[in-house]
């Protein structure tokens, strides 16, 4: 086998890094800013970005040309609408890590599957269990604060309740971060092990420190994961993920025309509370938003929406923070003609990867099932793993893909054989004596 390159271990070690930052990140941000460098937090998604212009810049391909328009056309829509550049670049910023991921080299994928990378992965999913350990008995000291940062304000920690519950985000920024990183490291580690006694193990340290988050969403996209592992096939598996994939497509759609058509606004159970307002609140009243003066067709633009929306005064007149949804969080940044060529993308890459990558099968379905309720594109784990997986299946479909046959071009004059004479024929051959005949006469002719 062999050795990896500087180069994979260079982007395994940013990759790694960057997984890190986001499991930590409360802890980096409060230190570093009691250091009066606030900036060094954003050292991984600074390395991130290093890296996509290097690999556009030492590869380059039509496919990016096109992109790039494209983007540049989106981001007229945005200023047209009076979003700032600011939020523009905000927004290239935020979605870094996949495109980081999307870009990872052959070598470093084989390298992510090494026993190093795998301690790294199983020291950083300790940490998350830890960090709501120690969240548990105990205040951390960034929870709740903010820094300056290029004269913004920052928050370090963000601190929430349920009721009277605490939402506890441990080292990380937030509760909803923290329980999709557990969610996300524990399916990876899990479909890299046999041994059933560290699955339970891994299994129920996720569970115990998913539920002291509160987080919904990460509990159940865990537990389909599990219970699919355990009862498809991996071909099922990939059918699992289309449907996954048209589940997150249709549930907001239909909240829009349940919540339309009848009223179902209502207190409900305090469990489901949060679900029960996006059914009934959010995405109805997102949908109802995007269609008024057609802005449904081109969208609100990168930068019109999510975290980059507090870069501008909104004038939309709808909640433009947040989707809890990605299929709409794409809806409103690009539109439905972006929305569809990007699910589009996806189906394409999902039917033409091999169904025999189990554990890259299992980290697309936890993610779609992320997706339907959570948007993944505001969480910088969630966007890492989505590039890596997608890198995943189109390095296997790449791999086995049919290369055209041709015929080779022979380098000098072909030397042809003289015919053999039928008296040095093979003797087994048998003759008929009725077409030796017609073949001399037809000689003497």
């Amino acid at each position: 086998m062999d050795r990896a390159s500087l180069e994979d271990r260079l982007w395994v070690a940013t990759f790694l890094a960057a997984v890190g930052s986001d499991v930590l990140s409360g802890v980096v941000r409060y230190y570093t800013s009691m250091a009066g460098v606030p900036q060094a937090a954003y050292l991984p998604k600074v390395l991130m970005l290093a890296w996509v212009l290097l690999t556009l810049v030492k590869r380059p391909k039509a496919g990016h040309a096109l992109i790039a328009l494209y983007m540049i056309a989106q981001s007229c829509v945005s200023l047209s609408h009076g979003v700032v550049p600011q939020a523009v670049a905000f927004w290239v910023w935020t979605v870094s890590p996949m495109i980081f991921a999307l870009t990872a080299p052959p070598g470093a994928l084989a390298l992510l599957n090494g026993r190093i990378a795998t301690a790294g992965f199983i020291v950083l999913a300790a940490l998350c269990g830890i960090g709501i350990l120690a969240n548990t008995f105990m205040t951390l000291p960034w929870v709740g604060t903010s820094v300056s940062v290029g004269g913004h304000n920052v928050r370090v920690a963000v601190s929430s309740y349920v009721g009277i519950a605490s939402r506890l985000s441990g080292f990380g920024r937030d509760s909803a971060s923290t329980g999709l990183m557990a969610g996300l490291l524990t399916t990876w580690l899990l479909m890299r092990t046999d041994k059933r006694w560290l699955q339970c193990a891994l299994l129920a340290g996720a569970g115990a420190a998913i539920h002291a988050t509160t987080n919904k969403t990460a509990p159940v996209a865990l537990a389909l994961v599990v219970g699919a592992h355990c009862l498809f096939s991996t071909m099922t598996m990939k059918r699992a993920c289309l449907w996954a994939t048209a589940f997150a497509i249709s549930f907001p759609l239909a909240s829009f025309i349940a919540a339309s058509a009848f009223n179902l606004s209502g207190t409900g159970y305090m469990t489901l509370a949060s679900f029960q307002d996006r059914m009934f609140n959010t995405w109805p009243v997102l949908i109802e938003g995007l269609l008024k003066n057609n802005r449904i067709w081109l969208g609100l633009g990168p930068g019109g929406f999510g975290s980059a929306s507090t870069y501008y005064e909104s004038a939309f007149g709808f909640n433009v923070a947040y989707a809890d949804n990605t299929v709409l969080y794409a809806l409103a940044s690009f539109g439905l003609f972006g929305a569809v060529a990007l699910i589009g993308f996806f189906v394409r890459v999902v039917l033409r990867a091999q169904p025999d990558d189990r554990p890259s099968w299992a980290m697309l379905l936890y993610l779609l099932f992320a997706c339907a309720t959570t948007d993944i594109c505001e969480s910088i784990g969630c966007l890492l793993f989505l590039g890596l997986t997608l890198a995943y299946l189109r390095q296997r479909a790449l791999a086995i893909e049919p290369q055209a046959w041709r015929v080779p071009t022979p380098i000098f004059a072909t030397q042809w054989r003289p015919r053999v004479p039928a008296t040095h024929a093979m003797p087994s051959v048998n003759r008929e004596p009725l077409l030796e005949s017609a073949h001399e006469g037809l000689g003497r002719l």
